[in-house]
């Protein structure tokens, strides 16, 4: 399943995301498009391949996927 997500609020931060969601049940995975954090001076992009950006996606992880499944 496609997703936007146009403004999601976490524990770390909130975030825009677009990207893919698949699998079912305790078996689910994301494959992001694109990952955004809300900057003190607006949107910055973040690199969703980087050590860094997948460090805070596997954070999020939990949130988005209660997002997009409820």
């Amino acid at each position: 399943m496609e997703f936007t997500i146009t403004r999601i609020t976490t524990h770390i931060g909130i975030f825009k995301l677009a990207g893919v969601l698949s699998g079912h049940n305790d078996e689910v995975t994301i494959h992001y498009s694109s990952v955004e954090f809300m900057g003190t001076d607006g949107w910055v992009a973040i690199d969703s391949e980087s050590t860094a950006g997948l460090s805070i996606l596997k954070a999020i992880e939990g949130d988005v996927i209660r997002h997009l499944t409820h």
